[in-house]
């Protein structure tokens, strides 16, 4: 928990020094989840111990059960970012699976004693809301959050009987406190689009207990998840000093068929100073403040560099940039050119 606190300050402080121009009001999350269950010490070997003292000794030989803990499902979000560092999500995740499930012998011996329709198949859903905190930085945004809530557990056995008495559609389950404590990180892929990896640790307080000293009356659980982000209600806010501070207007160098002006800046390259909205950059996810240092792999160094190499092309060509996000992390893009 500690680290977790450290990890949300962290984030909220380096956020200020790297804040964007814009950021999204709104963003929906949807993706496959995995989850791995805390079984609370319950293994395949007990549970063999446990049917040997019920059906006398040697009836279940080791093997007879197999506990699982991994469950797979999906899981949902959506945040409503108060500024460019600060939000609120509700999150929803369901998984499913067989927590256990019997060997053949296993089975015959269950049936031969009259019980028959089991193992039972497990769901856990849980419904969360709490604040995240963001780091925006070019196509990457970094995440933490700590989210609070109810999960439900349920176990159902279909067409179940003992010794000759259907129980049909039987079902037991139980609604506790949850929470969960992660983060992750989402790779902006399209305008709107980014894809998400998450991890958590998700706490459940379901007490199977039964008051028996000794039996954890909680679960420490593990969640990861993946998927697609869908932004939208971009928000303009404050740009970076670098970014806003005027410039002359003979200090850039324009370069029309990508739609942007160019300068000389920190790092080797062509730093790009004011871009058309609709210009070609613009529309492949080129920014102002963003560094193009390579084009169709061949490094360039200067503006003068780029426009010669630009010259090189007809507009229409497909050519590929390199570029530094803001001047700190390298990446590329293909483009078609415009007109010269």
């Amino acid at each position: 928990m500690r680290r977790f606190c450290d990890f949300l300050l962290l984030l909220l402080l380096a956020s200020p020094a790297v804040a964007q121009q814009e950021y999204p009001r709104a963003e929906l999350f949807g993706g496959y989840s995995y989850l791995h269950i805390d079984t609370q010490g319950v293994t395949g070997s007990t549970l063999d111990a446990l049917c040997n003292n019920a059906f006398g000794a040697g009836t279940c030989p080791p093997g007879s059960f197999q506990v699982h803990t991994n469950f797979s499902g999906w899981n949902g979000a959506a945040q409503a970012n108060l500024n460019r560092w600060a939000g609120l999500v509700a999150d929803f995740s369901g998984h499913y699976g067989t927590p256990v499930t019997i060997s053949a012998q296993a089975q015959t011996i269950l049936t031969n004693n009259g019980i028959t329709g089991i193992p039972p198949k497990a769901t856990s859903y849980s419904y969360l809301f709490g604040p995240v905190v963001s780091s925006r930085r070019g196509r990457l945004t970094l995440f933490g959050h700590a989210l609070f809530g109810a999960n439900d557990l349920s176990a159902t056995l279909k067409s179940a009987s003992v010794k000759g008495f259907a129980i049909p559609g039987l079902t037991a389950s139980d609604t506790a406190f949850a929470a969960a404590f992660g983060g992750g990180a989402d790779s902006r892929i399209a305008k709107n689009l980014a894809f998400r990896v998450q991890a958590d640790y998700l706490l459940t307080t379901h007490d199977f207990s039964g008051g028996v000293q000794g039996v954890a009356t909680h679960q420490n659980n593990v969640r990861a998840s993946v998927g697609i982000v869908y932004n939208f209600g971009t928000k303009s806010t404050n740009a970076e000093p670098r970014q806003s501070a005027p410039r002359a207007p003979t200090a850039g160098m324009k370069l029309p068929s990508l739609g942007i002006t160019v300068a000389l800046g920190a790092n080797p390259g062509a730093e790009i100073t004011d871009e058309a909205p609709n210009g070609v950059a613009a529309l492949a996810g080129l920014h102002v403040g963003d560094v193009i240092n390579a084009v169709d792999g061949k490094p360039v160094r200067t503006p003068m560099e780029l426009a010669a190499e630009l010259a090189n092309h007809a507009a229409g060509d497909k050519i590929k940039l390199g570029f530094l996000v803001h001047g700190q992390w390298q990446t590329e893009t293909v483009l078609l050119l415009g007109n010269h």
